[in-house]
């Protein structure tokens, strides 16, 4: 298990380098969640979820539509979120790129704080003590972290099992566990700013809730694909539409409404206020916690 999710933290790490040498002003956003998810494949790997690419004010969750047009701002604070799994073992890890001196004093204090509070996760640690070191540690920095976007306990096809880790001093119940992989991603926000996410426009992603019968015969044949793929994981409409055609579009929204898929939402920061964020996998075993998604 263990070789397993090291083997996608070493595959995200080696993206995550890549993105760094590839994302520039002015690229279209599709290009780079094309490039990256197929640099994951010809790694031998599968993407966890689409490659996630929010600007600015936007904290997590766009990924490009079909065809799409968007492209990275000039001056903008870019954050690149992704995901690989090995036979399900999953490995999530991101980075911020700043393409404006205004906001490199908060992209690397988040950085270094991410790095600082990686080295205290052991087994037991309780997620409150936790969350209350890194809100220190950014505050110390001149920052805060959003409180309402936490860390995730990972499973084998599941991103998210339900333990969360608060990024603040919260009182979230729960510990870090041996033989367990966490995703810790600190979003950090100047102190002036609300501080907390709300849902913005779609965001071109999906998740299969859980595989059920469906009567009408083409909706079935997508829900098995999407199950046979993509299990539980997040998935793109685009890809959807690579395999489907265009028409598959209105296909996902009726299975939306039928409880079958739930979508996403891009996150935005309350108060229109720039984001930065660093993403790492930490495994935790008794004698240590060992980062898997480190940057080559």
């Amino acid at each position: 298990m263990y070789e397993k999710y090291a083997e996608a933290g070493r595959i995200a790490g080696e993206a995550l380098r890549r993105a760094f040498e590839i994302v520039h002003e002015e690229m279209m956003v599709l290009d780079i969640c094309e490039e990256l998810e197929e640099f994951i494949i010809k790694k031998g790997a599968r993407p966890a979820f689409p490659v996630n690419i929010s600007q600015n004010e936007e904290a997590a969750h766009y990924t490009a539509r079909y065809n799409d047009d968007k492209r990275i701002k000039k001056g903008s604070v870019v954050k690149v979120d992704l995901g690989v799994h090995v036979d399900g073992y999953i490995a999530d890890a991101a980075i911020t790129l700043s393409f404006s001196g205004i906001y490199t004093s908060m992209v690397r204090a988040n950085y270094e704080a991410l790095d600082r509070a990686l080295s205290i996760i052991k087994d037991g640690l309780e997620f409150y003590e936790f969350g209350s070191y890194v809100e220190k540690l950014a505050k110390g920095y001149g920052f805060k972290p959003i409180e309402n976007l936490m860390g995730h306990r990972l499973d084998r096809y599941v991103l998210h099992t339900g333990d969360s880790v608060p990024m603040i001093g919260s009182p979230v119940r729960g510990r870090f566990r041996s033989q367990n992989a966490y995703a810790i991603e600190p979003f950090f926000v100047e102190m002036g700013a609300m501080g907390f996410v709300i849902d913005g426009q779609h965001s071109n992603i999906y998740r299969l809730v859980a595989p059920r019968k469906v009567r009408d015969e083409s909706e079935a044949q997508l829900v098995d694909y999407i199950w046979k793929n993509y299990r539980t994981l997040p998935f793109a409409s685009r890809w959807i539409i690579k395999e489907f055609g265009p028409n598959s579009v209105s296909a996902l929204e009726r299975l939306v409404k039928e409880n079958l898929l739930e979508e996403y939402y891009t996150l935005i920061e309350a108060s229109g206020a720039p984001v930065a964020q660093f993403e790492h996998t930490v495994y935790v075993d008794k004698d240590k916690a060992t980062v898997t998604t480190k940057i080559p």
